[in-house]
């Protein structure tokens, strides 16, 4: 379909998956997706050492959650183009793009939480819970360029004009198929980055929720993300059983918000690391770090 509305000619007419490269051969998907990924593990680290952590277990469960979220994200989405009946003969090739963010989420998820079982007597699972979710954030905020850059996670067809206000380099990007597409990438974008911000920058390191909400909220936010992205898809591209799964996050994550906040009333108090960062504790099982003040606040 031709998009019919009068706007610049573009240099190029991309087609859907046709990557970007730098650097010669280089392509900018596989570069994404490592930035984000070391930008999640710095964040992690942060708040690990935050909470006088080990070390090794924060290694062994990157060990565990990086293949595992790119093997999680891949077999979805073999999963999901097995289901439309398309092409695999290229099931290998992530290089490619194809990799589903929801995969990559489940999978590492329910392994980590099985290492974390083990090691309880060390980290509170909770709170290991609510510091890695929703540092995943900043991960995918970045990652999604990489979709930009493989021209995907594009949406319906919309004008130029509705989009030449984000500057040539995105709006003659988005011609694609012979069409103006609504941006999706960069609309996941963005609104990862303001979740990443406000879920670990101000409700994670300010303490204002008990250990594990913080993960269901990140539950929330992508669901409620994934909401508003799956009706603005090409109406070939839309799948209802996305926006099912997206839904469910949702329900999912609002459940745990409540379960941690009613469970927790009991299990934690607050201490007082500087004047305006708080961590939780629960006493029962664990040991107040050094360096700390003695001064507790209870809830």
């Amino acid at each position: 379909m031709q998009n019919n509305v009068l706007s610049p000619v573009p240099s190029i007419e991309w087609k859907s998956g046709e990557p970007i490269y730098l650097f010669g051969n280089f392509r900018v998907y596989p570069f994404t997706m490592l930035i984000g990924i070391l930008a999640s593990i710095l964040t992690i680290f942060y708040f690990w050492r935050k909470n006088k952590y080990p070390i090794d277990v924060l290694l062994t469960l990157i060990i565990i959650t990086i293949p595992s979220a790119i093997i999680g994200a891949r077999l979805f989405w073999i999963i999901e183009t097995a289901i439309n009946g398309e092409d695999l003969s290229r099931w290998y090739a992530i290089w490619d793009g194809g990799l589903s963010i929801q995969g990559g989420v489940i999978l590492p998820t329910i392994l980590d939480l099985l290492y974390l079982t083990r090691k309880r007597n060390v980290v509170d699972i909770r709170k290991a819970f609510g510091i890695i979710l929703p540092c995943v954030l900043i991960g995918q905020a970045i990652g999604r360029w990489g979709n930009f850059a493989n021209h995907e996670l594009y949406g319906a067809i919309c004008s130029y004009d509705s989009i030449k206000w984000l500057g040539q380099g995105i709006a003659l990007n988005m011609f694609i198929d012979g069409s103006y597409r609504i941006p999706l990438f960069l609309i996941e974008s963005v609104l990862s980055f303001t979740g990443y911000f406000i879920i670990v920058w101000v409700f994670l390191q300010f303490g204002y929720f008990k250990p594990g909400t913080t993960g269901g909220m990140y539950l929330v936010w992508y669901g409620l993300v994934r909401t508003i992205m799956e009706p603005l898809r090409d109406r070939s591209d839309f799948e209802f059983w996305y926006l099912i799964l997206a839904i469910l996050f949702l329900i999912f994550g609002l459940i745990l918000i409540l379960y941690f906040e009613w469970t927790g009333k009991k299990m934690y108090q607050k201490i007082k690391v500087t004047n305006y960062s708080y961590i939780y504790y629960n006493p029962k099982s664990q040991i107040i770090p050094v360096n700390t003040s003695s001064r507790w606040i209870n809830e």
